[in-house]
């Protein structure tokens, strides 16, 4: 791909994406499409209901799956109340699913853990299907957590702990060619832990910082080698707020990395007689100088 390169980022759709948006993004200048994830409701098979879209896409598309692709009501359970039986216990159907939408799939690359170039530009992918862990503000040491969805990460990556999966990614920031970006679902932990903070927890008795410890500290990895991100660009956390519906921080610079919520919801909605369509842009010039927006399509 060309310098300088222009890419649009889709948040959390949770089924939020049609034929209209497709037309979008074929004849548009972007020069390829990245997504945070989320794209099923609370449905799990709704995600194979997208597959016939995403699959006409013609950009260049990368896709890491979130907490709602291919995972079941009685696992998303066990992951916010701790239940080990209730994950494991949708864990068969979740790699049933993934088979499936894996096999499905034709035009997005499904990311996870994984390093992707995109021409002058690479492309690190974090944790798959992550959707944070309300003890780790409590508990002694936040990375001897499980990683959600753990029979699956475990399985597939041979992931269980937030501290294997820190040493992973740190793995591939080793490995990439700098100038990279982050793709992820969920956004790291250290952005503020207000409910109106990029991935500040709006459903928890208290405000607190719900962001990912593990991207956090190879994040800070990168910086400690001398080789940071130009973005981080996750989702996850919905904004508006779920309480008071108050505008969530979207994107800051922070120790010159630029971080990136796209989980703007509902993305596509009514204004006045019109609808509108949320996405991002984001623009990376030949200096590795980087540029983005909220684009509001009607």
């Amino acid at each position: 791909m060309r310098m300088p390169l222009s890419l649009a980022i889709v948040g959390d759709m949770h089924g939020q994406f049609d034929a209209t948006d497709v037309e979008y993004f074929n004849a548009s200048s972007y020069d390829a499409l990245l997504m945070v994830g989320d794209l099923a409701t609370k449905n799990p098979d709704s995600v194979f209901r997208l597959v016939p879209l995403l699959n006409q896409l013609t950009k260049p598309t990368y896709l890491i799956p979130g907490n709602h692709d291919t995972t079941g009501i009685r696992q998303l359970i066990g992951e916010i109340t701790h239940n080990d039986f209730l994950v494991r216990f949708g864990a068969p159907s979740q790699s049933t699913r993934m088979e499936k939408f894996a096999r499905l799939l034709t035009t997005p690359t499904l990311c996870g853990y994984s390093i992707h170039n995109l021409g002058k530009l690479s492309l690190v992918a974090a944790r798959p299907f992550s959707m944070g862990d309300s003890r780790a503000s409590s508990v002694g040491d936040p990375f001897a957590l499980p990683v959600n969805f753990k029979p699956y990460l475990e399985k597939i990556y041979g992931i269980t702990t937030l501290y294997e999966s820190k040493e992973r990614l740190m793995s591939l920031i080793d490995r990439v060619n700098p100038p990279y970006i982050v793709l992820a679902h969920h956004g790291p932990f250290g952005l503020g832990e207000k409910a109106t903070d990029m991935f500040g927890a709006d459903f928890l008795p208290t405000e607190t910082d719900f962001g990912d410890r593990d991207l956090s500290a190879a994040i800070d990895y990168a910086h400690k080698i001398k080789k940071p991100p130009l973005a981080v660009i996750a989702g996850h956390m919905h904004y508006p707020t779920k309480h008071g519906k108050k505008n969530k921080t979207w994107h800051l610079k922070k120790d010159g990395v630029l971080y990136i919520n796209a989980a703007r919801w509902p993305r596509i909605f009514k204004e006045g007689a019109k609808t509108v369509r949320h996405h991002i842009s984001l623009t990376v010039d030949s200096g590795a100088r980087i540029e983005t927006e909220a684009r509001y399509i009607s």
